[in-house]
């Protein structure tokens, strides 16, 4: 009886064995394919690293384009922004201090408009209002200047003065746009050569066939700008 039941488990572990083998290969094989594919990406980054190693000086020119550019962008929004809170404060970030006198007339001549259109035009409503009702002694609170007008001067002078009052308002708002887009555009313009090296030459052309023309042809260099300084 101890003979069959030591041959019987003699089996099982024999049954046993085949499983465990391909346990192992499987095993085997996976550690295969993750040391290849360590392998292969060992590889690939080292040929990123000989490349980036190959050409040193077009990464660098690369990255500092990259920062050139970034600065350059926050720049004109730091100018864009100050110029809309500020008026002025833009021109005076594009080193042009001197369109400060401009800047200021289109956006205090309207201003000061604005303020005496309305003051006159809500005297003129409130004495016509005393003119037209009912109550005579309220003739009395009508200022000297408007007591020689009539009933139809003293509306009408009302609805221009009320006419001018949105127009300097529009004036107003068309002035402070302005003082943006000048300021906006000359942060982009800045970087931009218009002097000695603006060329500019004319282009014949013949067409065999009977048509002509003539271009005239402008050309824009940009400066180099090597570094970037943030104000």
């Amino acid at each position: 009886m101890l003979i069959d039941i030591s041959l019987s488990i003699s089996h099982r572990f024999r049954a046993l064995r085949p499983r465990r083998a391909r346990w192992a290969a499987r095993a085997h094989r996976c550690v295969l394919v993750f040391v290849c594919c360590s392998l292969c990406g060992l590889g690939t980054k080292a040929q990123t690293k000989d490349s980036l190693a190959a050409n040193p000086t077009e990464n660098s020119y690369a990255d500092s384009t990259k920062l050139v550019d970034s600065l350059r962008a926050r720049q004109i929004k730091k100018t864009i922004l100050r110029s809309t809170f500020v008026p002025g404060w833009g021109q005076v970030t594009n080193k042009q201090a001197w369109k400060l006198p401009a800047v200021a007339a289109a956006i205090g001549v309207p201003a000061y408009l604005f303020v005496y259109n309305l003051k006159q035009y809500k005297a003129l409503k409130q004495a016509y209002i005393y003119r037209i009702d009912t109550i005579p002694a309220n003739d009395v609170l009508i200022p000297d200047e408007y007591k020689p007008l009539s009933d139809n001067s003293l509306r009408f002078y009302r609805d221009e003065f009320r006419k001018n009052v949105d127009l300097s308002a529009l004036a107003f708002l068309i002035g402070w746009g302005l003082n943006v887009v000048d300021a906006a555009v000359f942060a982009n313009l800045k970087d931009f050569d218009v002097g000695d090296k603006l060329s500019m030459r004319i282009n014949p052309y013949v067409n065999p066939v009977g048509f002509s023309h003539v271009d005239l042809v402008f050309t824009l260099k940009q400066k180099k700008t090597p570094a970037f300084k943030a104000r």
